[in-house]
């Protein structure tokens, strides 16, 4: 007997929670909250004098790369901002912030800066990984949009890189040049003349591409990487509109793994923190192993998933590649790279881009042993409580009491992303999640005002609830997966909670 819609929800939301336990205890926590009350709370950090103490390394570092690449005032502005808020959001992948899953968390965060009376609250900072591939599901290689043809809604792709480097991951990826902007105006064009895009919207996209990705500043940058906080900083202004452009607050995006290996490089690599023991102290490996191993976002030998520590991304190599331990040394499974763990040659690694802090290891840097607050997707805050539990772990079978005072503040349950809050309107009726771009094509005055009203009316579980779907692909494999639990769409799902009475379009799609 086949199930009811309401049915196949409920055990649709089962099987995804079941996977993240973590997830389904904020659910049923603070999921009655709507969005802009739970945003508020981003600001509360739980704080001890370790942390306080731990704070300038953490800040003077952060701000040295934000005034590398955005200038000094933004830098003095956010330096102030973070000592007095400790909180980044960590949810992102690092590329164009055009992807409905980070617009959203972003813009959420934002909201409450309108109403807030705190004066130091200008910047929505974040902490995006590089260390995913330029063909992401996110969409790092270029710019995301939606347009209104052959009768549907349709995702147009505009791409700055060419499909062979598609696998390559976003850290140090050569900047783009002049001529691979030319390339993606041509395919533009492209898509003006086959009728996928309007010449209006053509018109738009294209004036985008030379007032912020030709900007000489961001031309002459090093790396992809850096092109990305730079353009990132400009593109998030223009969500907001002409009405609200000035009093928006800025956007820092930054690449995580760059500003780990910095504070590694400062402060880890000649000193005795527990970090420095973690990468050097040999009395650690068969911790690491104990209480990391498993954990998805660390690493695990028998299923080849992550890597121990970095990955390596060798010299004339374009993939990253796993590594792990063999006794005093890093080496790739078929032997083609090793480095030696010690501190001058690790240092040249990183400093040289050739190899890359693994997730778990930015973690462990950022949140427990510096105490950052930082705000994560659905997945992020399972894998980051099970992390913390096993580094206080680690930490007791050492006796290293002062290191577990401070990561037992480390908040680690702080939804930050993945929920919906801007939808556009569709002339049949439909909602669909807004790309940024969306917001500055079919934005209008009345678009923030609406998005603010919306994070007051949708609670916490409806922003979740909708992307059910999506994460039930993300998590179980084709073969495991429940052909009538993926007949679930977000639409059936906005219908059944009767979203689709107390959501309003923000945008509206032209039809021309």
């Amino acid at each position: 007997m086949s199930m009811t819609l309401r049915e196949k929800f409920e055990k649709l939301i089962d099987k995804v929670l079941d996977k993240r336990p973590v997830l389904r205890e904020i659910i049923q926590k603070r999921g009655k909250k709507n969005l802009y009350e739970y945003a508020q709370d981003y600001i509360n950090v739980n704080l001890n004098p370790p942390i306080q103490q731990r704070q300038d390394e953490m800040i003077g570092t952060f701000a040295a790369e934000v005034e590398r690449l955005l200038g000094k005032q933004v830098a003095k502005e956010a330096a102030e901002q973070l000592a007095a808020h400790y909180y980044v959001s960590t949810a992102d992948h690092h590329g164009p912030v055009t992807h409905p899953f980070f617009i959203n968390s972003n813009l959420l965060t934002a909201a409450p800066f309108f109403e807030h009376s705190d004066p130091v609250l200008k910047n929505v900072i974040v902490f995006a990984c590089g260390s995913i591939s330029l063909n992401n599901s996110s969409w790092p290689r270029g710019l995301l949009f939606n347009t209104f043809n052959k009768g549907k809604i349709q995702t147009q792709k505009l791409s700055f890189f060419p499909a062979k480097d598609r696998l390559c991951p976003v850290f140090n990826y050569r900047a783009y040049a002049k001529e691979d902007i030319e390339r993606a105006r041509g395919a533009l064009k492209e898509m003006v003349k086959m009728g996928d895009v309007h010449p209006e919207e053509g018109t738009k996209v294209e004036a985008l591409l030379d007032e912020i990705y030709l900007r000489p500043e961001v031309l002459t940058a090093g790396n992809f990487s850096d092109q990305v906080t730079q353009t990132n900083f400009h593109l998030w202004k223009k969500f907001f509109g002409p009405k609200y452009h000035e009093e928006a607050p800025n956007l820092i995006y930054l690449e995580q793994e760059s500003l780990v290996s910095k504070l590694l490089i400062n402060y880890h690599f000649y000193a005795d923190t527990t970090i420095t023991h973690l990468l050097f102290d040999p009395a650690y490996d068969l911790l690491i192993e104990n209480y990391f191993e498993g954990i998805q976002g660390a690493f695990d030998r028998k299923e080849n998933y992550g890597t121990y520590l970095f990955w390596a991304l060798p010299k004339g190599g374009k993939y990253r590649v796993q590594m792990w331990k063999q006794g005093n040394k890093l080496v790739t499974e078929d032997g083609s790279y090793s480095i030696e763990l010690k501190p001058e040659i690790i240092q040249k690694a990183l400093e040289d881009k050739e190899i890359i802090p693994s997730m778990m290891l930015c973690y462990i840097v950022l949140a427990f042993y510096y105490g950052l607050k930082c705000l994560g997707g659905f997945s992020q805050v399972n894998y980051l409580t099970f992390m913390k539990n096993a580094y206080i772990k680690m930490q007791a079978d050492r006796g290293n009491y002062r290191s577990i005072e401070v990561c037992a503040r480390s908040q680690t349950k702080e939804m930050g992303g993945d929920f919906t809050l801007a939808f556009m309107g569709g002339p049949n009726g439909e909602l669909v999640p807004s790309t940024g771009l969306d917001l500055i094509l079919y934005g209008t005055d009345e678009t923030w005002p609406c998005l603010i009203e919306q994070s007051k009316i949708i609670t916490l579980e409806e922003g979740i609830f909708t992307l059910m779907p999506e994460f039930y692909t993300i998590l179980y494999t084709e073969n495991e997966r429940d052909p009538e639990l993926l007949s679930v769409t977000a639409e059936d799902i906005t219908k059944l909670l009767q979203l689709d009475q107390k959501v309003k379009a923000c945008t509206t799609i032209k039809t021309h």
